[in-house]
């Protein structure tokens, strides 16, 4: 089977016969997709695909040829019904979208999604169920591939079994596009940028504020739940997958307890590092790929009282008690809402409810003023300097998760060229540093900026 890029799609639609034919294949549902959403009927997807159209719509008026996209899935009624309602919740036509008929449990279904596509944006999971067919479709078939996993054993994975596939193939498959872990990689990416010196570590809070009704859907805690009972597994993947450990800085940042203040920001912090594995797979691309320093790095969730806090840990102590027990997962995932006194829902939080929700992600950075000639190199002096970024967006969940995730799809699409080597299957602080993805967050109402530097 004959396989045409997207880009040489796009140059061909500048001629005005070929062009409206390519049209015409778009709006009638047939031929190459630059973005094809999978799981456009799911909770998370109806957001993506709301997302996708009102980028869209701003890609048309960049380029000379037309933005092409499509909603896959499983049912051709539904995936007709997300785009009604992405039509009533943007205001913008839909008309000319595509619709590819999916499933995981045909590989087949896959394999032509994939060969529709440039970029496949994978919003079904969880993904250690339901991942890696999709991901083996868009290698074979020449797509890349973005989702939102948090879950290490699936990421490192997909990374230690078909990263080489993925470079033969010329395609990125780029996992953890969400808040799962962009505010932390991409925060870092610009935290690295504007530190003038040598960065050696980077402290990371997040603080959510939220409104009443805005509960998190089962989908979330499944996936958080499959991670916690498959934990065994992540060892042995990562004794494969860095068989060579990193090199152990000569100044390194002491672990803070599980709750502690932070006279700083004048907060609470409890560790949850749900991004620390992805932030150090990048660090072992820095260090092993472009021979850069590793950067140490924490993560927290940012409270305003003691009390807060101590109730988050109770709180995280008892999702991991249910779900590493396989009887107490069984009834987590039968009843969530009861199980978890409905802080997770099968139905999510109300449009209305997610409105009122906003996050900011404050990241702490210690290095010196000095840069060192080599990424080995070691400074004889204490850390001098210091720098604070901020990454700050709508609700974590949906809104940005959504925005993000497109985000980093029209990045490959659009500068593939700047992504590193011909492909692989990379974490988002390796395939994005050299891109304007912030720009195109920004675009769409994120903010990452720097606070301070001294």
């Amino acid at each position: 089977m004959l396989s045409v890029s997207s880009s040489y799609l796009r140059r061909l639609s500048q001629s005005s016969v070929l062009g409206q034919a390519i049209r015409n294949m778009a709006s009638a549902g047939i031929g190459h997709y630059d973005v094809v959403v999978f799981g456009a009927t799911g909770f998370t997807g109806q957001y993506v695909v709301e997302e996708v159209a009102r980028v869209a719509q701003l890609e048309d008026k960049k380029w000379t040829a037309p933005f092409t996209w499509a909603v896959a899935g499983r049912s051709e009624n539904k995936l007709r019904a997300a785009l009604t309602t992405a039509t009533k919740q943007t205001g913008l036509s839909v008309d000319n979208v595509g619709v590819i008929k999916a499933d995981v449990g045909d590989q087949e279904s896959l394999n032509k999604m994939a060969a529709q596509s440039t970029v496949i944006i994978n919003c079904v999971g969880p993904y250690q169920l339901y991942g890696e067919q999709v991901v083996r479709a868009c290698i074979e078939n020449g797509a890349s591939h973005i989702d939102i996993s948090g879950e290490p054993q699936f990421l490192e994975g997909m990374q230690l079994k078909y990263n080489k596939a993925a470079e033969e193939a010329g395609v990125y498959i780029v996992g953890a596009c969400g808040y799962d872990s962009i505010p932390a990689e991409i925060g870092l990416v610009h935290m690295i940028k504007n530190f003038k010196g040598e960065l050696n570590s980077a402290q990371m809070y997040v603080r959510v504020k939220s409104a009443s009704g805005a509960v998190i859907h089962t989908g979330t805690m499944e996936s958080a739940a499959l991670s916690i009972a498959n934990g065994a597994e992540i060892a042995t993947i990562r004794r494969k997958l860095f068989p060579e450990r990193l090199p152990k800085p000569k100044y390194k940042v002491a672990k803070k307890g599980r709750v502690h203040k932070n006279d700083e920001l004048g907060i609470w912090g409890v560790s949850l590092p749900t991004d620390e594995p992805v932030v150090y797979r990048t660090q072992h691309f820095r260090h092993s790929v472009l021979s850069q320093r590793p950067i140490q790095f924490q993560q927290f969730v940012g409270l305003r009282s003691f009390f807060q806090a101590a109730g988050l840990l109770i709180g995280m102590a008892y999702f991991a008690l249910i779900s590493y027990f396989s009887w107490t997962r069984k009834l987590l995932l039968k009843y969530p809402e009861v199980m978890t006194a409905g802080a997770f829902k099968r139905s999510g939080a109300s449009r209305k409810a997610l409105k009122k929700v906003k996050f900011t992600a404050t990241l702490l950075g210690q290095g010196w003023s000095q840069s060192l000639l080599e990424g080995s190199d070691q400074s004889t002096q204490p850390p001098d300097s210091s720098i604070i970024v901020k990454v700050a967006g709508p609700d974590p969940g949906y809104g940005a998760t959504s925005l993000m995730m497109v985000a980093s799809a029209v990045t490959i699409l659009r500068q593939n060229h700047l992504c590193p080597g011909r492909g692989g299957v990379l974490t988002p602080g390796a395939a994005f540093a050299n891109t304007d993805i912030i720009a195109r967050m920004e675009e769409r109402g994120m903010t990452v900026s720097v606070q301070d530097q001294k």
